[in-house]
């Protein structure tokens, strides 16, 4: 499914470009988060904590709205992102190959082949044998996934931990940390410690390391 089409092209029946470059499939994901009701279903064959991801903000917006989320990752990604089951308890362990989302079941964004100047595609499948796929490659991932957390498992960090792990990671102070979410200063530090102990860091600077997926346990 990464062949979708390349520049010069014929582009299949149901299948439009969607963005050229993070940017604006950012951009694109947003517009489109607007417009779900239902479920946002996704395979991610990558995925790394990005403390200035917007994706977790529409994530976030999604999930008020009471839209279903589901991601399917590599169980080598809990490695690469140790947060990832604390912002999302419901992810699935399983053979994720292709990028793709799917929207409420209709429409599907695939990840096309990168531009010549390494710039990340993304095309929109809104009918047709694309769409198809793209609906039976996640039914059939599913299939093969498992729950990276045991049913009744409460996340390893709530929702002010993680606000104070993104803090961490963009280089704040306790003490500006504290003043951003409002809270002690020996609140953030408690949280710090549950952050070093879920991240298995000794070190505040061994903790971002390891948050960020370039950590010494994530190359194994």
């Amino acid at each position: 499914m990464n062949d979708v089409a390349r520049p010069g092209s014929a582009v299949p029946a149901g299948l439009s470009p969607f963005g050229v470059g993070q940017g604006e499939v950012m951009r694109g994901l947003a517009t489109l988060e607007a417009r779900t009701r239902r479920s946002v279903w996704n395979i991610t064959p990558t995925l790394t904590f990005d403390p200035e991801d917007v994706a977790y903000s529409l994530g976030a917006r999604s999930a008020a709205r009471g839209v279903q989320l589901s991601m399917v990752v590599p169980p080598r990604t809990l490695r690469l992102h140790p947060l990832l089951t604390s912002f999302m308890p419901q992810v699935l362990l399983g053979p994720a190959l292709s990028r793709t989302i799917v929207v409420d079941g209709r429409i599907a964004v695939i990840a096309g082949p990168d531009t010549v100047d390494g710039a990340t595609t993304a095309w929109l499948a809104s009918h047709g044998e694309f769409l198809e796929s793209a609906l039976r490659l996640w039914h059939a991932t599913v299939a093969e996934s498992r729950p990276a957390l045991p049913a009744g498992t409460e996340p390893p960090l709530d929702r002010r931990q993680l606000e104070v792990a993104r803090g961490v990671c963009l280089g704040r102070t306790d003490t500006a940390i504290a003043r951003q979410l409002g809270i002690s200063q020996r609140t953030v530090a408690r949280d710090v410690v549950a952050i070093l102990e879920v991240t298995a860091a000794r070190s505040r600077g061994e903790a971002i390391l390891n948050m960020l997926g370039r950590g010494q346990h994530s190359r194994t």
